[in-house]
């Protein structure tokens, strides 16, 4: 069959989000946020603002990336040799006395991120609050209110490129207000420990036209604040400019602070605005679940805020630290699951530049991690510990998972993403095969050739399993043996590609032959060895072979199938008591890898209605007592949102193992669904609709070209399949056009190729996005209401 090209031209334009779509799901506060964490977030990925209070006055909790106390305890003592022998030995208390130097965070002296200054704008008077409006679309936040009954405005953004934080006031008595930056909200028990840590007071001048705030850190770290007000001509408003620099930014932040904010040129918006409408232009979707699109697109506009390329990666919460006291965890980088998660939606949005802070960060601490692992195991290989600073300081909490191995292993799985969904073979060689190799080699001089001839891990660590006790010292945990399995095979692939004589291949080939199997109890995975699921849990460790490693499959074998369906029936039985927020999205992502789109979408449904907050922030725990959970905590922190983004975008598509899924784990109800340009293992970029409950279309454009393998997307229809010389469609001469279920097609570099089913032609309506019509109580469905939404 041959369809004329006329029917394609310009049917396949780009439709990435516009400014009037994105407004559907602006957040929006009908009410004020007078609490922190139902605040309203701007940020650029250096510096941070979270807007609240109920006006009386305005609160902006401000903070700062490089903002860190990194003094640490270095400790000298420890032993993988000495702590086996204690747990092979039975030696409980001699054990928990010799872990007990792991646990130090009471003596308030392990490195942590710093509380910032507050700035506030004090009205003299309550601003009687209309409505607080995020803009997506272009990162700024405008509150419609009144001052004695006259209408007034403020609009706040963080400059996209610049550490500036620009607010202008408009209306009659705006000119009025005062601005306040300081650290007088802070709690006591924050003073104190600051006053431990041996912090002086900053230093803080202020005038009718600006003022500064500036701390000089025992450590030597310098942060300076400048602001400048200025009335506008009209004498109906003002212009606040306020600057946040550190030692970080310039050898005088201080001076460099109050230069900053004298610069007028921060008044024009359009390079800010330039930046995030290139941002939003990278792919889109569209599906039928408002909520859950509403939430995407919030956590992609939290995803550009907090990691930029030349900054640093995300923390715990990102650029939003507590309000008034120390952060939770001390705001670290936890290498356990965290870090990873927070990380996990760049692929297939096709932001990958979003991960350089990630290598970058994290390669720089190889030579530390290297020195750590001679210390604690003995041998070669990196050491990395879980809960880190930003050049890899200690932070020490559980115990065993601050020794676990698997930290930095898992951390190298993002390099092999990055790898995989760029096919950039210099960053394979320069940064990826580096990180791969030592975590590969920590793990073969860990392992041990057992009475069965297997390999095993003699002692190790299932992440948060046993809350870090002494009874969760194990052997052979499934992480371990799922991660080990992964390292293996990315440096047998990396050969391949790469064609380099690399000795520890040969190693490798021998772990993964000689490797103890996955440890099972039927068709159920262990936790390690004789250690079952025996209850709710929320860490899925024991899983990870299946996602995010994606080395048991639904294509492979019928055991592998039937281990993994028994292994979340299991789940479903434990339920989700002793679950926090961040395990649902994870556990919908682990779903999808399993065919359960039902499931995949309830997950996130679940978390959705009882562990955010209104803004959109994660709260670890259920507060609203939905019965989820048996934590009723809300300690925020950033990464379960951001695996949520991932989970929406793996129900529409999917690319481990190197085979394309389109709309592969939709649940029933999605019967129509749009996205574009979303990325695939291989470096392809997939545009795909969805119309009652049929694919209309794949294209694919290949940015490296290689063969691009997709699962057939239309059933057991056959294939008619288009290359594209970037003004019209051609019918491929040669095959691949088949019904089978998987097909392979050879891809030229820069090259569109166009899947449509075999006698079903779609017109140019059906190549164009899927438009969903949105009730009012659909639209800007977050942000603080006056009558809750969920």
């Amino acid at each position: 069959m041959i369809l004329p090209a006329i029917a394609f031209v310009g049917a396949l334009a780009a439709a990435a989000p516009t400014p009037e779509f994105l407004s559907q799901h602006d957040l929006v506060w009908e009410v004020p946020a007078e609490r922190w964490i139902e605040g309203i977030p701007l940020a650029n990925g250096d510096i941070g603002a979270l807007v609240w209070g109920d006006g009386a006055p305005l609160k902006i909790t401000l903070d700062k990336y490089d903002a860190w106390d990194t003094r640490e305890k270095r400790l000298t003592t420890e032993s993988y040799q000495e702590l086996r022998r204690l747990v092979e030995e039975g030696k409980k208390k001699e054990a928990e006395d010799y872990l007990a130097i792991w646990r130090i965070y009471a003596d308030g002296h392990d490195p942590t991120r710093l509380p910032l200054p507050r700035l506030e704008i004090d009205f003299g008077q309550l601003l009687e609050w209309g409505q607080g409006r995020l803009s997506l679309a272009s990162a700024s936040l405008v509150v419609d209110g009144t001052l004695s009954g006259e209408p007034v405005q403020v609009e706040i953004f963080v400059c996209a490129e610049e550490n500036v934080l620009l607010a202008r006031l408009r209306g009659r008595g705006t000119e009025k207000a005062r601005v306040r930056v300081g650290w007088d909200h802070l709690g006591e028990g924050t003073l104190k420990a600051l006053e431990s840590r041996g912090y002086p007071r900053p230093k803080v001048t202020s005038t009718d036209t600006g003022g500064t705030w500036h701390l000089v850190a025992p450590t030597g770290y310098e942060l300076a604040i400048a602001w400048n007000r200025e009335i506008e001509s009209e004498g109906n408003g003002q212009v606040l400019r306020l600057s946040i620099l550190s030692s970080a930014d310039s050898e005088h932040p201080l001076e460099a602070a109050k230069q900053v904010v004298s610069d007028k040129s921060f008044l024009d918006d359009s390079r800010h605005r330039k930046w995030w409408a290139e941002y939003w232009k990278r792919s889109f979707l569209t599906i039928p679940d408002a909520r859950l699109e509403a939430l995407y697109y919030a956590e992609m506009y939290k995803l550009g805020c907090c990691s930029r390329p030349g900054k640093l990666p995300i923390t715990l919460q990102g650029l939003w630290t507590l309000d008034g006291q120390m952060p939770p965890w001390s705001g670290d980088y936890h290498l356990d699951m965290n870090v990873e998660q927070s990380y996990w939606p760049i692929y297939t949005a096709n932001r990958l530049e979003l991960g350089e802070p990630l290598y970058r960060t994290f390669s720089a601490c190889i030579p530390r991690w290297r020195e750590q692992c001679r210390q604690f195991f003995g041998f070669e290989g990196i050491c990395s510990g879980c809960a880190i600073g930003p050049h890899g300081e200690r932070i020490f909490g559980y115990t065993g998972v601050e020794l676990w191995p698997g930290n930095a292993a898992w951390l190298a799985h993002h390099y092999w993403l990055h790898y995989l969904y760029s096919q950039d073979d210099d960053f394979l060689r320069e940064e990826a095969l580096p990180m791969i190799r030592l975590a590969f080699l920590t793990y073969a001089n860990l392992l041990e050739t057992g009475e069965d001839g297997k390999l095993h891990i003699p002692l190790s660590y299932s992440p948060e399993w046993g809350e870090g006790s002494f009874d969760a010292f194990c052997r052979d945990p499934n992480c371990d043996l799922a991660l080990i399995r992964f390292l293996g095979k990315a440096l047998l692939e990396s050969r391949e590609v790469l064609d380099a004589t690399d000795p520890i291949v040969n190693r490798a080939e021998d772990v993964m032959a000689n490797l103890t199997p996955y440890l099972r109890d039927g068709n159920r995975l262990l936790i390690s060895a004789n250690t079952p699921l025996s209850h709710s849990h929320r860490h899925f460790s024991h899983l990870m072979a299946i996602h995010p490693l994606g080395l048991l499959t639904m294509d492979g074998t019928e055991e592998e199938r039937d281990l993994i369906q028994g292994s979340l029936r299991q789940i479903r039985v434990k339920g989700t008591g002793e679950w926090t927020g961040w395990a649902f999205p994870w556990m919908s992502l682990i779903a999808s890898r399993a065919g359960l789109g039902n499931t995949a979408w309830q997950m996130l449904d679940v978390y959705c209605n009882a562990f955010i907050s209104p803004n959109t922030f994660h709260m670890n725990g259920d507060p609203r007592i939905f019965g989820l959970s048996q934590f009723d905590y809300e300690p925020m922190t950033l990464e379960a949102g951001f695996g949520a983004a991932a989970a929406i975008m793996e129900m529409l598509l999917q690319s481990q193992g190197g085979r394309i899924r389109v709309f592969p784990t939709v649940p029933d109800r999605w019967h129509d669904a749009y996205f574009e340009n979303l990325r695939t293992e291989g470096a392809f970029l997939v545009t795909a609709r969805l119309e009652a409950d049929r694919v209309s279309f794949a294209k694919i454009h290949s940015e490296k070209g290689g063969t691009c393998s997709i699962v057939n997307p239309f059933g057991e229809e056959a294939l008619a399949v288009f290359g594209s010389d970037g003004e019209s469609w051609e019918s491929l001469s040669q095959p691949p056009i088949s019904a089978e279920k998987v097909i392979s097609i050879p891809t030229e570099k820069g090259r569109d190729y166009l899947l449509v089913p075999e006698g079903r032609a779609p017109g140019e309506v059906q190549m164009k996005p899927v438009s969903f019509t949105r009730n009012p109580r659909e639209r800007n469905f977050y942000g603080k209401k006056l009558h809750p939404n969920f």
